[in-house]
């Protein structure tokens, strides 16, 4: 071994490789576990968050392990070991630091080019702008096809690689019976360990201060709460629009104005209740073709995400469930002052597929007399919260 090379790598070098190891590990277990979840499931939400949050800070990290490890000498690979292991050592540490570049920059890519539009929240507080370049992208669709295959290559080898590269430590500690395991252990007598945890400190420490440095310095606003409400459906039915009013529906918001990714929406309706000024549809709605009552007295809407667009508007994702159906929709949702200067509303509408829902398959499974689009609309009071 060369006189020039330590013995073992720095104790800020080997901290961060321990450091980025538990990170790399949490984002790929949360990562493969949040895709086996429905689209509609609202931890969904909250672990693709934490998802691009650990990978934000392991492209940070990996920006300051690169230019730690260009300015200090890292120990050599033991002379004894043949040729091809010198070659396999030098290329696996080249494919991890470009496969931490590569999977969340490719993941960073792909929310930002992504029609919906989902803000990403670093600790599920701090917002983390998109790339701006990629909103002007006219085939969204295969860019994030591209993005996403290329994101799902680069942590499908990451995995692969990591196995590889705790196979050959181990191998080397105890067929080989050298020091290169040892080199990158958290020795106390080192000093690696007290770095390792002054680390972990100084990195919980700057992410706490980001977070509360982040919420003091947001615009204050009182949280609004929902008030008395109304739900239409509006179906074309005989080529003649047709409106369906529930006597009875009830919501329960949260609105939060200065950090909409705060506010949830439930909203239920009483399907019984379903009126209309047509008395066949009225007399129809009930039914187990239909809306079910008996078995399925409620249809439900309940929020999973709310963010703001560029106009200023709050852009809502959630389930709605109809006779055990559930089906996720995107729509925009408007508050305004109320004429008489007393409180706020809030009102929004979206077009579902009765067939999606199953409502009509028996009686009306063409659309020759109730069409298969159906706009559903909503008002409701917004009050301050107490």
């Amino acid at each position: 071994m060369s006189t020039n090379s330590p013995a073992r790598f720095t104790n800020i070098a080997i901290s961060l490789h321990w450091l980025m190891a538990f990170l790399i590990i949490g984002m790929l277990v949360i990562g493969k576990f949040m895709v086996s979840l429905d689209e509609t499931n609202p931890l969904r939400f909250t672990l693709t968050q934490w998802h691009k949050t650990f990978g934000v800070l392991i492209l940070l990290l990996t920006v300051l392990r690169l230019l730690w490890r260009l300015t200090h000498k890292a120990p050599q690979h033991p002379e004894a070991a043949p040729a091809w292991e010198h070659y396999a050592a030098k290329a696996s540490h080249v494919l991890f630091y470009l496969l931490l570049f590569i999977a969340p920059i490719t993941g960073w890519m792909l929310v930002s080019v992504s029609p919906l539009n989902i803000d990403t929240l670093l600790f599920n507080v701090i917002p983390w702008p998109h790339l701006p370049w990629l909103h002007n992208i006219a085939d969204k669709a295969s860019a994030v096809h591209l993005y996403e295959q290329i994101h799902e290559i680069a942590t499908g080898v990451l995995i692969v690689l990591l196995l590889l590269h705790v196979g050959a430590a181990l191998k080397h500690h105890l067929i080989d019976k050298d020091d290169v395991l040892n080199r990158m252990l958290l020795s106390q007598n080192s000093g690696a360990l007290k770095t390792f945890i002054l680390l972990i400190f100084g990195v919980a420490i700057a992410s706490a201060a980001a977070v509360f440095g982040y919420g003091a310095l947001q615009p204050k606003s009182t949280p609004l709460a929902a008030g008395s409400s109304q739900v239409m459906a509006t179906a074309i039915v005989s080529a003649e629009e047709t409106v369906i009013t529930f006597a009875s529906s009830n919501v329960t918001a949260n609105i939060d104005t200065a950090v909409p990714a705060n506010s949830s929406i439930v909203a239920t309706v009483d399907t019984a209740s379903a009126d209309s000024s047509n008395y066949q549809v009225t007399g129809s709605l009930p039914d187990a073709d239909w809306f079910d009552s008996e078995n399925h007295p409620e249809a439900r809407f309940e929020s999973s995400s709310v963010r703001q667009d560029t106009d200023g508007n709050l852009i809502v994702t959630g389930a709605l469930t109809i006779k055990g159906n559930s089906v996720e929709h995107t729509f925009p949702m408007q508050i305004s002052p109320n004429e008489n200067g007393s409180g706020n509303t809030a009102k929004g509408s979206f077009p579902v597929s009765r067939t999606s829902y199953k409502l009509g398959l028996e009686s009306q499974p063409n659309m020759d007399y109730v069409a298969d689009e159906v706009i559903i609309s909503f008002t409701f009071e917004l009050k301050d919260a107490e």
